[in-house]
């Protein structure tokens, strides 16, 4: 593990703000770093990519499998399922409302691959795990590649999506740079991360769900979304809320905390309405860069 000192953005030095654990697999401590300057803040140490692996061999891990085991997970993918029409609409619009090609890095179980296929995209995936690129494979047929097949590849793409991936990457710069090269002229980029600046985040701190190290290895603002979006040549064009995300995080963070079901759903409630009063409060954002 690597123990983080400096911005990789700005090389100023970070600063702890707390530390966290991890709530899922090992229950091993780690510190959330931040950089004064463009608010990103880092996990740290850092698991090695040789050893990162090891923090998502859960079964409990919901985005590398399609079980449904009890009220919750029967909740997440109906909210899932809801969601896929809402990206498919924000997509085509960003996009000219035409059906391209698609990429979606870090596609997971691959719904969101399947839906926008159904409506006449031609779609790929990246993945790290090979059991969720297997699992796309035989239940949707669809290609996805491991993350060196794709930097190594030079294919084009009308969109390109990150929905909750870009956090995972230990070198997000590396991917953005590359995906700059892999748009067509006009393509666009989404991204969709946890929001550290949310009222939920603020309500639960070390125990905010969405922290979820060490498998978020990055932890992004507006602020610094913007940083690193533009150190790699994007400008982001339109933000927009992931209201569910509220309330899946706020349960979670619950849970981490020692608080009831519908503590959780309460807290929730709360951060979605601050959310409608102010977008930067959501605890999780959508961005449309080009």
């Amino acid at each position: 593990m690597n123990k983080q000192t400096h911005c990789p953005l700005c090389k100023n030095e970070l600063v702890k703000t707390f530390s966290t654990k991890d709530y899922l697999i090992s229950g091993e401590t780690f510190d959330i770093v931040e950089c004064l300057s463009c608010t990103l803040r880092i996990t740290s140490p850092l698991p090695s990519v040789d050893t990162i692996g090891n923090y998502y061999n859960s079964e409990d891990y919901i985005s590398h499998s399609d079980e449904t085991k009890g009220l919750f997970e029967f909740i997440y993918k109906f909210v899932r399922f809801y969601m896929l029409g809402k990206k498919r609409k924000l997509i085509e619009k960003s996009s000219g409302n035409r059906p391209g090609k698609l990429l979606d890095i870090g596609c997971g179980a691959g719904h969101f691959l399947h839906a926008m296929k159904e409506t006449g995209w031609n779609v790929q995936g990246v993945d790290a795990s090979e059991k969720a690129r297997k699992l796309v494979s035989n239940t949707f047929n669809l290609d996805v590649k491991s993350p060196p097949d794709w930097l190594n590849s030079d294919e084009k793409y009308d969109v390109i999506t990150c929905w909750h991936s870009l956090e995972h990457i230990h070198e997000p710069w590396v991917y953005l740079d590359k995906i700059r090269t892999h748009l067509n002229p006009d393509g666009v980029l989404v991204v969709a991360s946890p929001n550290y600046n949310s009222t939920d985040a603020k309500r639960y701190g070390p125990g905010w769900a969405a922290y979820d190290t060490p498998r978020h290895l990055y932890h992004f603002t507006t602020e610094s979304m913007k940083k690193i979006a533009s150190s790699c040549g994007f400008s982001i064009q339109s933000t927009h809320r992931m209201n569910f995300d509220s309330f899946y995080v706020s349960i979670l963070s619950a849970q981490h905390i020692g608080k009831s079901f519908i503590s959780g759903v309460l807290n929730g409630f709360i951060s979605w309405l601050s959310a409608m009063l102010n977008r930067e409060k959501c605890s999780s954002l959508i961005y449309i860069m080009k």
